[in-house]
């Protein structure tokens, strides 16, 4: 990615935060953008005037995915964490699979003390104890990423 596309990146960011865009902010919304954009995801290009650049003031609400070996305990472990944090847990799904465990949660963390990086660092944490990979992101970028 050149500097050119990263200045453009938090050029349109301040722009879509408006009065919410502080350092903190930008920093996390230009973060988010470039890990997708590095990913390849297609409707995250710059040459698309119409891109929108998700903050995470946006919706309050995250994705959350976890996969894995299945036994006891993922569930309980994934939203105790949720729980410390104050998350309130929207709408949950989870598969079996033979032997293979897959969840998918919509959390609000728009009331949590905590910050995005905070609750995703204790996801991956509690994801970690009970051997299962958890991936989050805004439920904005999900959005973003899937629109037609």
């Amino acid at each position: 990615m050149t500097e050119a596309e990263i200045r453009r990146i938090v050029d349109l960011a301040i722009e879509e935060l408006g009065e919410k865009a502080t350092k903190e902010t930008v920093q996390a919304v230009v973060a988010e953008v470039m890990k997708e954009y590095e990913k390849g995801a297609p409707s995250l290009t710059l040459s698309d005037r119409n891109l929108h650049v998700p903050s995470a003031q946006d919706s309050g609400r995250i994705i959350v995915t976890a996969f894995g070996k299945n036994h006891v305990g993922i569930v309980s472990a994934l939203t105790t964490a949720l729980a410390e944090h104050q998350c309130d847990l929207q709408d949950v799904s989870q598969k079996i699979m033979q032997e293979f465990f897959t969840l998918i949660m919509i959390v609000d963390i728009s009331k949590s003390p905590s910050n995005f990086a905070q609750i995703l660092d204790a996801l991956t944490k509690a994801g970690e104890k009970v051997g299962v990979k958890v991936q989050a992101q805004h439920e904005d970028i999900f959005k973003a990423m899937h629109r037609v």
